[in-house]
């Protein structure tokens, strides 16, 4: 169930908890060299990475799940880190790959000392905070040095979505909603960046993603033919994928990414 919560201009989606065992339970599906493997096609991660911070700079990733981001950063000639508070998958993701750096942490509290990284990769995580991500964005702050990099990624309120919430077409969220099946937010982007302004970062970049899902998830007509346009490895389809969201892209996104700067 999705829901929209006009105060704070979000959608909030209705599942199951995001707890430690329930990531634990998604990631022992899959194949976990398969899963860290998979860290390779995140092209954008290098691009943006690689940009704006200098090779053997320190890195973590909070919220690192099977750690296929941190390998492939250090694989990149970063000095990466990855906490997460799925200690199952990271005790499997460690008896494979010893040498990652990876331990079991909360984002909200963890045990580096101030101004220890010069970047900070936080992939689709403060989402699924239903008290909110102040506490995670503020230890962001405080693990980071002055001048670092913030790379802040979660589901966004694209302009399909804002319209129709100014529609009525989503269901209101009732004071009453319980957290015990809420899985994620869809953020309002200006508000995220006016709560991480006033923590001390200044904004640098954004880049909307995943059009693709975005479009088929709002618009159920369409659902099932983009979906299997989605899914498909075919080439053609990559061609057909990377047209459309080249096309409807900055309307349609599902995930945003935005750059920070920490304060000097």
């Amino acid at each position: 169930m999705i829901a929209y919560d006009p105060p704070n201009k979000r959608l909030a989606l209705f599942q199951r908890e995001a707890t430690p065992d329930f990531w634990d339970e998604q990631w022992q599906k899959e194949n976990i060299h398969t899963l860290v493997a998979s860290g390779k096609t995140h092209h954008f991660i290098k691009r943006f990475t690689k940009r704006y911070v200098s090779t053997g700079g320190k890195i973590l990733e909070g919220g690192c799940g099977s750690g296929q981001v941190v390998w492939c950063l250090n694989q990149w000639g970063y000095d990466s880190y990855g906490i997460d508070y799925a200690d199952k998958t990271l005790q499997a993701v460690t008896d494979i790959l010893p040498d990652l750096q990876l331990s079991v942490q909360d984002v909200r509290q963890t045990t580096f000392p101030n101004n220890f990284f010069d970047a900070y990769w936080s992939l689709g995580v403060i989402e699924h905070f239903w008290e909110g991500f102040d506490e995670i964005t503020q230890e962001a702050h405080r693990v980071l040095k002055p001048g670092g990099i913030l790379f802040l990624s979660f589901p966004v309120m694209s302009p399909l979505r804002k319209l129709k919430a100014r529609l009525g077409l989503y269901q209101p969220m009732q004071a009453s909603a319980s957290r015990e099946t809420f899985y994620e937010f869809m953020l309002d982007q200006k508000l995220v960046t006016q709560q991480l302004a006033e923590q001390g970062f200044a904004l640098v970049e954004t880049y909307l993603y995943d059009a693709l899902k975005g479009l088929k998830d709002e618009l159920p007509l369409l659902h099932i033919p983009l979906q299997k346009l989605y899914k498909s490895k075919l080439f053609v389809t990559r061609g057909l994928r990377f047209s459309l969201t080249f096309l409807v892209g900055r309307w349609t996104g599902h995930m945003a990414l935005l750059v920070f700067r920490k304060n000097s």
